[in-house]
């Protein structure tokens, strides 16, 4: 009588893996794109932000992760009327 309590335990187990798998899937093709502070304060200000690491980051087209930014630089559309 231990077999199919056994059988049960396993299939509940890889159920509960297979869904904790797909549950990580989802979190890693979200991309997250943070703009440094030190950046926003520039940008805020109508100039950019004079750090050379930040400056390093955006010719890469990245938001300077020593500041504590992260992802690529998402480019505004900007509309002419």
């Amino acid at each position: 009588m231990k077999y199919p309590k056994s059988i049960v335990a396993l299939v509940v187990l890889a159920l509960l893996a297979a869904t904790a798998s797909f549950a990580a899937d989802d979190k890693k093709n979200t991309t997250v794109s943070k703009q440094a502070g030190c950046c926003a304060k520039a940008a805020a200000a109508g100039k950019t932000c004079e750090h050379e690491c930040c400056i390093a980051a955006a010719k890469a087209g990245n938001n300077c992760e020593k500041c504590h930014g992260s992802g690529k630089i998402e480019k505004k559309e900007e509309t002419k009327k």
